[in-house]
């Protein structure tokens, strides 16, 4: 499904979509990158 007028794709989106799966890697990812300790993650994460 596209626009024609503009070329561009038109995407709907899910609100109700659980993320939750993806959240918790892309925190692992950025807690590696940045090097977080245990400790770290759990002030992080309350």
């Amino acid at each position: 499904m596209g626009d024609s007028k503009t070329g561009k794709k038109i995407v709907r989106v899910n609100h109700h979509a659980d993320t939750s799966a993806l959240e918790k890697q892309i925190n692992e990812m950025v807690y590696a990158l940045y090097g977080l300790t245990p400790e770290e993650i759990e002030i992080v994460e309350g």
